[in-house]
């Protein structure tokens, strides 16, 4: 149970890592696309920071299965409330 718990805690934090750094080569690529106006050279690129970025997602996945224990504390309780009409 306790390995499960660390599994689940250690693919919270690759798919954190994965959504981050997606987040951020989308922008990089939003701000490339109106830097680049050749769209042959934005392509290029384009490609390139795919690379990159994915690159550096699976390396640090990488890392972290290889090297670290990971175990996830939630900030706080989550409250929900439900109004009705």
């Amino acid at each position: 149970m306790a390995i499960e718990r660390v599994d689940r805690h250690r693919e919270k934090m690759n798919n954190m890592v994965n959504d981050e750094i997606t987040r951020m080569f989308e922008k990089v690529l939003d701000y490339a696309e109106v830097a680049v106006p050749n769209g042959d050279q934005y392509k290029k690129l384009r490609s390139k920071i795919l690379r990159v970025g994915n690159n550096c997602i699976r390396n640090i996945q990488k890392d972290i299965e290889k090297n670290y224990d990971v175990k996830y504390r939630a900030q706080s309780e989550t409250i929900i409330e439900v109004l009705q009409k």
